[in-house]
């Protein structure tokens, strides 16, 4: 009888064996033929899984993503202030954590598609990313809101604050100088009883 394969587990195994390769090569110096080897299949098989590359990092950033956001969701909770929540919202950013450098390094691997070969698909997957995080980021802002931690007009800084944090991942800036941002936006936005 033969072997019954799970498509959507065996996609997720080839894409997540891809990850040092993207890291140490970088998209656009992978053949399709290292991916294959890598994933330990045949180069035609990659194709009864993908598209292309692109979709391969499409499938690699779901599964880190399916690793990243339990984390998050626990550090939301264990976080008691509206700063410590926006924090723990960016720790992609800022944390040392192994996973976590690893999954920057993929997602600045996915900026470089993004910004070199923005395809409708690309730009799509990259809204659909920032539209999940800004919906969090909003539930945690108008939180704060209400709790009178920070003043009303916080919720209109909601894209300046991903436009801020993404300039910073770019320029490959320091753990250091996002945290002082964020000491510097919230003491800006704090609430302040007017007389």
């Amino acid at each position: 009888m033969p072997k019954i394969v799970d498509k959507v587990d065996k996609r997720k195994k080839i894409a997540k064996s891809t990850c040092n390769l993207f890291i140490e090569k970088g998209f656009v110096n992978i053949s399709i033929s290292e991916i294959a080897k890598v994933a330990g299949i045949g180069k035609g098989t990659i194709y009864e899984y993908f598209k292309n590359k692109e979709d391969i990092v499409f499938e690699l950033m779901s599964c880190l993503q399916e690793d990243y956001d339990p984390r998050l969701e626990q550090n939301l909770q264990s976080s008691s202030n509206v700063k410590q929540k926006v924090i723990s919202l960016f720790d992609l950013f800022l944390s040392d954590n192994d996973k976590v450098v690893t999954q920057r390094k993929i997602y600045k691997e996915f900026l470089a598609i993004y910004l070199n070969n923005p395809s409708k698909e690309i730009d799509t997957y990259h809204t659909n990313i920032k539209q999940k995080y800004a919906n969090i980021l909003t539930d945690i802002i108008n939180e704060a809101i209400s709790n009178k931690e920070i003043c009303k007009e916080s919720i209109l800084f909601i894209p300046s604050i991903f436009a801020t944090i993404e300039g910073f991942f770019l320029i490959n800036d320091n753990k250091k100088n996002i945290l002082e941002y964020f000491d510097n936006l919230f003491n800006l936005l704090s609430y302040k009883e007017t007389m």
